[in-house]
């Protein structure tokens, strides 16, 4: 039988041209994907995702004391073994590769997930990967720079120039995602998720503004990343990851419902006229309820860490644009994500951040907020006691004002 000819869609979604069928080009979901309930991406998406990325500052715009440095406080050569720029391997980067695979991939829970052979495969993709590589070693230098404050300085300079190497090579690759590098491509974005909030969060901004400025261009950051890697989903699902990633998924979807944000929704809805922003802020606050419903029953510092870092990946793009403009109804959701952070001060990423977070949101705010705000505060005073004890200076941060 002879195939009726169709005219082809060159605007069509990626999942439908891999498919070899006629794509109706709908936004955000074309019909074919809505039907079928696949992912649904486009290469323009893509590319709107990789020129977030190019916007990403090369090195860290935080202001605060631990990240400040003059030309002259960068290590030189004679101090750091080596420049970066130098051969492709050094001592140093064999030092943060030796720290990732014996510390800091336990710290991340990486022992748990995959071990022997899928252990290897793992290893094959990062080696296989240059821009991944430099990420995985960028990381390694920020946790050791918390790990040893007399060496802060040395660990987060090749920090900053590790991660600046990674996503420029990453960028000028220009990746389609295939089951071949799915894999490296997701971890390079989950490693970059994870270093930008530490980042953000641990050496953050001497100012609040500076830090809300910093923590939305994490979000955005966040985005990108996620129009990145939503395409590459269905191949994930075929690679050692596949148990994993659908467990974050059920643990989401399936933690004991709690109402710890009924109060903040009935702001919302009593406050907000405009209905899309009423949207955005409903959207935000779910994805915190079912994070905060996960939390309660996570049994490990493993998984508390995951559900932390989720909601900036699950926040609609949209809030972020709202908390730029320091709309009142989205610091009070940031306070609640901030809740969440100091129930984990004493997991290394987060450090005394919520806390932070939690008391400039009161001081920006003003008392006419105060009740908008009572779980938040009542969390920040039930949980203060020995974690609370860890400032951010001893974290490599600036201190709370």
């Amino acid at each position: 039988m002879v195939r009726k000819p169709h005219k082809k869609s060159r605007l069509g979604c990626i999942e439908c041209k891999r498919r070899h069928i006629k794509c109706d080009e709908g936004r955000p979901i074309c019909g074919n994907c809505n039907i079928s309930r696949r992912d649904c991406s486009y290469a323009s998406m893509i590319s709107e995702a990789h020129i977030i990325l190019e916007q990403f500052p090369r090195t860290s715009t935080s202001a605060g004391t631990a990240d400040k440095q003059r030309p002259s406080d960068s290590p030189n050569p004679s101090q750091a073994g080596s420049d970066i720029d130098s051969p492709p391997v050094n001592p140093l980067h064999l030092e943060l590769f030796h720290h990732f695979v014996q510390d800091l991939s336990v710290s991340l829970g990486l022992d748990r997930i995959v071990s022997g052979s899928r252990a290897i495969g793992l290893m094959g993709s990062m080696l296989a990967a240059p821009y991944l590589m430099d990420q995985i070693l960028a990381f390694s230098a920020l946790h050791l720079s918390i790990l040893r404050r007399d060496q802060q300085k040395h660990y987060k300079y090749h920090a900053d120039q590790l991660q600046t190497h990674a996503i420029s090579a990453f960028n000028g690759l220009k990746l389609e995602v295939n089951p071949e590098n799915c894999l490296p491509l997701f971890m390079f974005a989950s490693c970059l998720a994870n270093h930008t909030l530490c980042e953000k969060l641990v050496f953050r901004a001497d100012s609040f503004d500076g830090f809300v400025d910093d923590f939305v261009q994490c979000l955005r950051l966040h985005c990108g990343i996620r129009t990145i890697t939503s395409q590459s989903w269905h191949f994930l699902l075929e690679t050692p990851l596949k148990d994993t990633l659908r467990g974050a998924g059920q643990a989401l979807d399936e933690g004991p419902p709690g109402d710890e944000c009924l109060e903040l929704l009935s702001l919302v809805n009593t406050t907000v006229s405009d209905s899309a922003t009423r949207k955005t802020y409903h959207q935000a606050i779910e994805s915190l309820q079912k994070t905060l419903n996960a939390n309660r029953v996570s049994s490990n510092e493993y998984d508390a860490m995951s559900l932390v870092v989720s909601w900036p990946v699950m926040v609609p793009p949209a809030y972020s644009d709202r908390l730029a403009e320091r709309q009142p109804e989205a610091l009070v959701i940031l306070a609640y994500y901030a809740a969440l952070v100091h129930m984990h001060s004493d997991i290394w990423l987060f450090g005394d951040s919520g806390s932070y977070i939690l008391r400039s949101v009161n001081g920006y705010l003003g008392p006419s907020w105060e009740q908008c705000l009572r779980w938040p505060n009542e969390i920040l005073q039930s949980y203060s006691g020995a974690s609370e004890m860890r400032t951010s200076a001893d974290l490599g941060g600036t201190p709370v004002a």
